[in-house]
């Protein structure tokens, strides 16, 4: 059972009416910003609800270039990242290229690579090493692309700065593309540089920095060549981004200081909460640099989609099984989206649970 699958019977069981303590989606659980529910409820009012330019509405996409120091051609609003990653794929590779990620990924990154016909290059990384990957390795495969997770999904680590510019120069000299997704930037708990280049692609979603999950409001920041590329991916998929929604995202961004800073606090409290009764019931990670996950394993864990599904089915505690994320079967991703008292007790009932299960 899968990553959708598991979300989908946590669901199931929710309707049947079980209390189920969902730690596995990446929902924020924290209310999205006043300003931004405001400024789209006024915008329906106002009737501005027509559809757009399919590369975002000019005020937003400005409020972008000056968030990222770039110019407002160098910006195309999307529904979500997700949507805006897929459509860079989908653009710049053709089927059969080969497409580079460090390992472990957010499983998306596969899937989609499986559904439009190209190689997954995954480039497998260790706790060990606190999940640094060996830029010497991504041209193993003479990739077409280069995609990184920064901070990282699953571990919410932050690649190391020398890393990050040694592949970036190592596929510049080759003529790559290196596609950042930076979904998680906002949340760090400490400063993630800016990586530019000519051939450097920056994606950023307002779904977990501005607790806007469900809202679908994304960005990409590339060159002219590529943001008119994905300008037309845009027209021919989605047409444009609800007016009302780049509304709400404007005025997050015009109040973004304070809304960030209150958002990193009480990630970073239910981040060391779930560390001290991670660290307690026996589990071993890496230290989060940012929210809103925790990538970790047990000495009892040998199997963890089997884990995911018994600790679902007798605990009612939902996890996504590390198999998900490229084949680390004895980790599981722990979202830290409830409150502090709530993720020492489901974290408690794990370890007792894989103690008492002698293996699992």
């Amino acid at each position: 059972m899968g990553f959708y699958e598991l979300a989908e019977k946590a669901l199931a069981l929710e309707k049947e009416g079980k209390k189920v303590v969902r730690l596995n989606v990446g929902n924020t659980n924290l209310p999205t910003p006043r300003c931004a529910t405001d400024a789209a409820v006024g915008s329906m009012e106002r009737l501005k609800s027509g559809y757009c330019s399919s590369a975002g509405l000019p005020e937003l996409r400005q409020k972008i270039a000056e968030r990222e120091g770039c110019d407002v051609d160098n910006v195309v609003v999307g529904p979500g990242s997700k949507h805006l990653l897929y459509g860079l794929l989908s653009t710049l590779c053709r089927k059969g290229d080969t497409v580079s990620f460090p390992a472990p990924y957010w499983p998306a990154y596969g899937l989609s690579c499986r559904q439009l016909g190209l190689k997954a290059h995954e480039i497998k990384t260790t706790l060990d090493t606190r999940w640094e990957f060996e830029p010497a390795k991504v041209m193993a495969r003479r990739p077409k692309l280069l995609l990184i997770c920064n901070p990282l999904n699953p571990t919410s680590t932050i690649y190391a700065e020398k890393t990050m510019r040694d592949a970036i120069a190592g596929a510049q000299d080759a003529g790559m593309h290196v596609v950042l997704d930076e979904a998680y930037k906002g949340l760090a708990f400490r400063d993630v540089p800016r990586y530019e280049g000519e051939t450097v692609i920056r994606v950023r979603s307002f779904s977990k920095e501005f607790s806007m999950e469900g809202w679908r409001l994304g960005y990409v920041v590339a060159s002219e060549e590529v943001a008119k590329k994905l300008i037309s991916f845009n027209q021919v998929s989605v047409t444009c981004v609800a007016p009302f929604v780049q509304q709400a995202g404007i005025a997050c961004l015009e109040n973004e200081k304070a809304i960030l800073e209150e958002n990193r606090k009480a990630w970073l409290s239910r981040s060391e909460a779930a560390q001290n009764a991670l660290a307690k019931a026996g589990f071993r990670f890496a230290k989060p640099d940012a929210g809103i996950y925790v990538f970790a394993t047990h000495p009892d864990m040998k199997d963890s989609c089997s884990f995911a599904m018994d600790l679902l089915d007798r605990e009612s505690i939902a996890v996504v099984p590390g198999s998900e994320f490229g084949g680390y079967n004895s980790f599981v991703r722990i979202c830290v989206n409830q409150p502090e008292d709530v993720l020492a007790d489901a974290i408690g009932r794990m370890g007792r649970y894989l103690e008492n299960a002698q293996g699992i």
